[in-house]
């Protein structure tokens, strides 16, 4: 997360005055030193490991300019309102398909199994007097004969 420090006038000129009395060194080994320096300070400041996206985040915001977050941010409440109204206009959608097909669909399909057994039903008992007149072709004479 970013620390905002205030900075006081006086304090600035006396590292401004304290920076040019300062005496140099070679240029490259100053840069590098400096860096090194400068690098370890961060390091030791900042924990890697206990920050979280939303520190991150968090800390964006003052990159992008107040006219930038204001449109990104009525981009997404209205992406978010038409996301809303699409999941609404679905479930409802949803909701009336799956009631209609369980009053009208339940009922139809109970009606074709009925009508399906009552085939098969019809057919078996074909097939049995079929099966009967083979076995027995002239049977039924027979009896009609000894009861008369």
């Amino acid at each position: 997360m970013v620390k905002l420090t205030q900075i006081d006038d006086e304090t600035f000129e006396k590292s401004e005055t304290f920076s040019a009395t300062k005496p140099e060194t070679s240029g490259a080994a100053a840069s590098d030193s400096e860096d090194s320096e400068s690098d370890s300070d961060i390091e030791d400041e900042f924990d890697f490991d206990s920050e979280t996206v939303y520190d991150r985040i968090v800390a964006l915001k003052d990159i992008i300019d107040p006219e930038q977050r204001e449109y990104i941010a009525s981009a997404t409440s209205s992406l978010k309102s038409y996301v809303n109204y699409g999941l609404n206009k679905t479930g409802s959608l949803l909701w009336t398909v799956t009631s209609s097909a369980l009053l009208l669909g339940v009922p139809l399909s109970l009606a074709i199994i009925a009508e399906t057994q009552l085939q098969e039903m019809e057919k078996d008992l074909s097939l049995q007097q079929s099966a009967q007149e083979v076995l027995a072709p002239g049977s039924e004479g027979a009896f009609a004969e000894k009861t008369a």
